[in-house]
């Protein structure tokens, strides 16, 4: 039976992620006009080149029959090209900022920047784009670009997830007109708890050799060994004596002291 009086600790929360899509920048009504366009030809061209000889008595193609064909599929695929947008797919949550890659063999694998490698968040008027530079989890250079025409949604997020968790870095202003972050926005996806055997405390360098001894920063992710582990994290967050690892984005339990540096 509990003690009265005493507060129940919350839940463990899953780390989650937002999956963004992006938008075609393209008219969608000159984009219609030309699939609908290459759709006739080419059914024209179909009817002219085997149509006559499959459902008519004549005997003879149409000679113009092929050009019209191949006419309205170069204009169909034409359509199609300027329709779909050549943007990446954007993460954004709990891991960080992640992009993904359509390569010549197929997809490329996921790209992210966990939040305490990201060394800026910034505006580029040049390409009316959010621009997140900093290293990805194998440590090498990356910059992740939202548009604010095809991935507005995106961009909203990348700043307002930035500023609660690495404000320093960010210097987006307010002459920025971005998108009021949506609840319902992009595609929620459930990610895996941090992994941290083998990672370096940020405080002392210890390598972590068991995962009960680490301890993760709730905002920023960032992995402290527990007899390394300061009051509060770089980013500023509030750190405890209690394991994180499973639920990096549990706040801390007010009721658990901070752990003194060793």
């Amino acid at each position: 039976m509990a003690k009265a009086g005493k507060k129940p600790k919350s839940p463990k929360q899953e780390r989650r992620e937002r999956r963004f899509f992006p938008y075609a920048t393209t008219s969608t009504g000159l984009v219609g006009a030309l699939g609908g366009l290459g759709a006739l030809a080419m059914g024209g061209g179909f009817w002219a080149q085997w149509g006559r000889v499959l459902f008519t008595t004549s005997e003879d193609a149409l000679p113009f029959g092929w050009w019209v064909l191949a006419g309205g599929a170069v204009v169909l695929g034409v359509a199609i090209w300027i329709g779909t947008s050549g943007d990446p797919l954007l993460r954004v949550g709990d891991g960080g900022v992640g992009v993904e890659r359509n390569g010549v063999f197929g997809t490329l694998p996921l790209r992210r920047i966990p939040w305490h490698e990201v060394t800026s968040v910034a505006y580029d008027g040049a390409s009316a784009a959010i621009v997140v530079r900093g290293r990805d989890e194998a440590g090498v250079e990356l910059v992740v670009s939202a548009r604010l025409k095809s991935q507005p949604q995106a961009a909203a997020w990348i700043v307002r997830e930035a500023r609660a968790r690495v404000a320093t870095v960010v210097t987006v202003g307010d002459e920025v007109t971005l998108q009021e972050p949506r609840s319902d926005a992009g595609e929620t996806l459930t990610l895996d708890p941090v992994r941290v055997v083998g990672k370096r405390c940020a405080a002392s360098g210890t390598i972590i050799a068991f995962e009960p001894d680490a301890r993760v920063c709730p905002r920023c992710e960032r992995i402290y060994h527990k007899a390394h582990l300061p009051p509060a994290c770089e980013c500023g967050a509030p750190l405890t004596a209690a394991p994180v690892t499973e639920a990096s984005g549990t706040e801390p339990d007010p009721e658990q002291p901070h752990a003194s540096p060793a």
